[in-house]
């Protein structure tokens, strides 16, 4: 390496006793420092800008520098380097024009942040990733207060930074539970640090939401809590995917009326409650079942096609639950067949009148495509417990009794033996 003394530098005043020190301050310095003339050959090179750029000792005399000089020499620039070994690294160059034996050189300055430029693009990364996410997160302080929150938190709750910053997170909960699954989840996040989990939290219109929620807690060094870290999902559209799921595992998926298993367990309810009620002297003791089939339906379908032929099973289950009380059940066992559960019958006028009345409404027109349908409906009765005790043997009088019915057409048959 060039010794600094044999280029005396004309940048400071000479004679002056820090001029002993200069040698060693520049030599031992942690950046590069370097002396290039106007046509960029190395002049001088301290120990760091000899590591950085891995000069040669034998080429002091003709090393290029190997950087372009910046065309504004006010500002710092930074540069990628790739060493002999092709490491790649990140310099910070600060080029200051100087004097050296009245002859004009650049005093340049090399500072490795190849770990700062790292660390920044992890923030960034991360900062994107924040960002991003289509979670929401918030993080709070050691209170519970909001310090920071994500656009998928905005995009969520419907809340902008600045409405919920420096709010407390518990101020937007909604969860009705009682006390020890708070309690849970604090001893969760004081034991182990973390806890997941769903609650309920509130959007700003005012809409309750379920929210599937991880919460991190963080510590300093010391081990002193500082901050919760949130982060959550929506899980509405999963929660009413469940919901559908469940729904169409006992009703029809056409109609939204009960299917067969719903309807066998809800006929077997009903028989219990009958003897229930006959137990206790109660005369609305009995238990009909109607099965209808309409008449003439393949017609529509064929004529006019499935999508219609619906579009009239849809009307037609409308019409019933339109013809019985809630406490009634209207169910779709298939095709175009129907069943009605009444509770509380005292006699067989009770059914009578409920037959006549879904026969006058199977009979009012359809409007299909423009044109006007009529259909009509032959409807089988049993009664529990004169037809039957179990609810197998009421549904197979009933078929039996609107087979019979189907003879006739838009009537109602009771079970005979």
């Amino acid at each position: 390496m060039y010794n600094l003394a044999s280029y005396p530098m004309e940048l400071t005043r000479y004679n002056h006793p820090r001029d002993y020190y200069l040698q060693t301050v520049v030599t031992y310095h942690r950046d590069g420092i370097l002396l290039v003339n106007e046509s960029g050959i190395i002049l001088y090179a301290n120990q760091a800008a000899e590591d950085l750029l891995k000069i040669p000792p034998d080429q002091y005399d003709h090393y290029p520098f190997p950087f372009p000089f910046p065309s504004d020499l006010s500002d710092s620039t930074t540069i990628e380097y790739i060493k002999p070994n092709l490491e790649k690294i990140q310099l910070e160059m600060c080029v200051q024009p100087a004097v050296c034996h009245d002859q004009p050189v650049y005093l340049i300055t090399l500072k490795d942040i190849t770990p700062r430029v790292l660390h920044e693009q992890k923030l960034r990364l991360a900062a994107q990733a924040f960002e991003t996410t289509p979670e929401g997160i918030f993080i709070t302080d050691s209170q519970g207060q909001i310090i920071l929150v994500n656009q998928a938190f905005s995009n969520i709750t419907g809340y902008t930074p600045v409405e919920v910053q420096g709010k407390v997170a518990h101020d937007f909960h909604h969860d009705q539970r009682d006390g020890d699954f708070y309690l849970q989840m604090w001893k969760s996040l004081s034991v182990i640090g973390a806890w997941q989990g769903e609650i309920w939290n509130r959007r700003k219109d005012g809409e309750i939401y379920p929210e599937w929620v991880t919460i991190s807690t963080v510590k300093d060094q010391q081990g002193n809590l500082t901050n919760y870290i949130v982060i959550f999902t929506d899980i509405s559209n999963r929660k009413h995917t469940e919901e559908r799921l469940r729904f169409l595992a006992t009703h029809d998926p056409l109609t939204d009326l009960p299917n067969r298993e719903l309807f066998h367990d809800r006929l077997d309810q009903a028989i219990m409650r009958a003897r229930r009620a006959k137990s206790g002297n109660d005369e609305k003791w009995r238990v009909a079942v109607m099965l209808l089939d309409l008449d003439n339906f393949k017609s529509i379908n064929d004529t006019l096609g499935h999508a219609w032929g619906d579009q009239v099973l849809v009307e037609v289950a409308q019409r019933l639950q339109n013809c019985v009380r809630k406490s009634d059940s209207v169910a779709r066992l298939g095709g175009d067949e129907f069943t009605i559960i009444l509770e509380g019958v005292t006699n067989r006028q009770n059914c009578e009148l409920v037959a006549n009345k879904i026969l006058q409404a199977t009979a009012e027109p359809f409007e299909l495509n423009g044109q006007k349908y009529n259909l009509s409906a032959s409807i089988g009765i049993s009664v529990y417990p004169g037809d039957g005790e179990y609810s197998e043997a009421l549904l197979k009088h009933a078929d039996v009794a609107m087979y019979r019915a189907k003879q006739i057409k838009n009537c109602f048959v009771f079970y005979q033996i």
